[in-house]
């Protein structure tokens, strides 16, 4: 058996309701976040969320990581809300294995970290709420030179486990969504935040949970970032499973 630490990495891979270079995205932003993983000793297994006949909460036993990457918009519905003008994507299968994965995954300890999407889906998780369209001329997708991730700083909040990660008050991000984080989620906490007041970071304060809204595994954000970000995961997961396998042989 791998002494490497198991990340399960969910994303949809072919999501038809999406558009073709949303879906292209996707799939240069996983390779991406699995070089990192694999860099920073861990082995990854991509799920795909609107596919998988797999039980998530099977699954998430069976891991010692769980790793949401970005895609389409939740489903409002979720979160008690109608859809605004300007959704796309919604995928209620995909909403419901990725909540699920990750509702298990906290209840068992098991260190979660999403990635935009993903952190949009813990926050609903834990029973918070998304602003559905940030609207046009925002810093958070919206660029001069066309590009899809327009960089934009964030502020780091002190005493948090992202500061600890980065040991910075701010950071320098590359981010690409038009929805956010708007009502906290339970038992979560704001860890960092864009200079418009937007969330950008959210994290539990007593287990390895984390969200980012931007995208630290765009290829031309800065690796460091994405290797500090990933070597921390990794050694939470390994931490998470060394307290499992002790209490294991002790029961």
């Amino acid at each position: 058996m791998s002494q490497r630490p198991q990340i399960l990495a969910s994303y949809s891979m072919d999501a038809e309701a999406a558009p073709l270079w949303l879906r292209e995205l996707l799939h240069t932003l996983a390779r991406t976040a699995a070089d990192a993983l694999d860099a920073a000793g861990a082995d990854v297994t991509f799920v795909d969320p609107a596919r998988s006949v797999d039980d998530p909460k099977l699954l998430a036993a069976s891991v010692d990581g769980v790793l949401v990457l970005g895609g389409a918009d939740v489903d409002p519905a979720l979160y008690g809300q109608k859809p605004v003008d300007g959704l796309y994507g919604v995928d209620a299968r995909a909403d419901a294995f990725e909540l699920a994965l990750i509702a298990a995954a906290m209840e068992s300890g098991t260190p979660v970290l999403g990635i935009c999407r993903g952190m949009q889906l813990l926050n609903v998780a834990r029973g918070g709420t998304l602003v559905q369209d940030l609207g046009p001329g925002t810093i958070h997708r919206d660029d001069a030179d066309g590009q899809a991730m327009p960089e934009h700083e964030v502020r780091v909040l002190p005493g948090t486990r992202l500061g600890g990660i980065f040991s910075a008050d701010a950071l320098t991000i590359r981010s690409g969504h038009h929805q956010a984080v708007d009502t906290l989620g339970g038992w979560l906490r704001v860890s960092a935040q864009a200079p418009d007041g937007t969330i950008e970071a959210i994290e539990a304060p007593d287990s390895w949970t984390l969200g980012v809204q931007w995208h630290p595994e765009d290829p031309r954000a800065d690796a460091a970032q994405l290797a500090a970000l990933m070597t921390e995961f990794v050694a939470g997961c390994a931490a998470s499973r060394d307290v499992v396998s002790a209490v294991g042989s002790n029961g």
